[in-house]
C-alpha cells in the first residue's frame, strides 16, 4: 500500500473526529443524504460538504454508495472518476485500529458493489470490476476483479 496507515487513536488525537459531536452528526446526516439523493450534482455536493476531497471535474458518484463518513477527509477522487452504485469505500478499520487514505486517480472507474479497503490507491484509467474487493494498490491502466482483486488485464489506449 502506497499510503501510510496510522493508528486510529493517533489520528483521532491529531484531527479530533469524535470530539466534535456536531461535526460527527453533520457528516452522518450528509452521508445519508448523499447515499439516497436522486441527482448526481446533489450527491457530489453532499460529499464535498462531508469533507471528501473531490476534484471539481469528478464525474459521478452513484446512489446507495457507502463512503466512509467517520473520516471522509481521507477519501480523494480525481477528475473524471466514475463510482458506480452500491460501492463501499472504507478508510478505517476498528479491528486493527488503523486509518489510511483511499485515493482514486483521474479517469478511473469503480464498478457496482465493489469494496475499496483502507490505504488503497487506484491508478489513473484503472477499472475495478463489479463486486471486487480491492485490498492492494491498482496500477494505472489495469483492470482488476475478484475477491481479493487481481489484475485481469491492462487497458489499451
Amino acid at each position: 500500500m502506497s499510503q501510510t496507515a496510522e493508528s486510529r487513536p493517533e489520528y483521532e488525537a491529531r484531527v479530533g473526529t469524535y470530539r466534535h459531536r456536531y461535526r460527527f452528526a453533520k457528516r452522518k446526516f450528509l452521508a445519508l443524504l448523499a447515499r439516497f439523493a436522486p441527482g448526481k450534482g446533489f450527491r457530489l455536493r453532499c460529499c464535498r460538504l462531508m469533507g471528501m476531497q473531490l476534484d471539481p471535474r469528478t464525474e459521478y458518484v452513484g446512489p446507495d454508495c457507502y463512503l466512509d463518513d467517520i473520516y471522509p477527509e481521507l477519501i480523494t477522487l480525481g477528475p473524471g472518476v466514475i463510482i458506480s452504485f452500491r460501492v463501499t469505500i472504507v478508510v478505517h478499520d476498528h479491528v486493527t485500529d488503523t486509518v489510511a487514505p483511499v485515493v482514486i486517480e483521474e479517469e478511473a472507474f469503480v464498478g457496482t458493489g465493489a469494496i475499496i479497503l483502507p490505504g488503497v490507491t487506484i491508478g489513473a484509467g484503472a477499472v475495478v470490476a463489479a463486486g471486487a474487493v480491492v485490498n492492494a494498490d491498482v496500477p494505472a491502466g489495469a483492470v482488476v476483479g475478484g475477491v481479493p482483486a487481481r489484475i485481469i488485464k491492462t487497458v489499451s489506449d
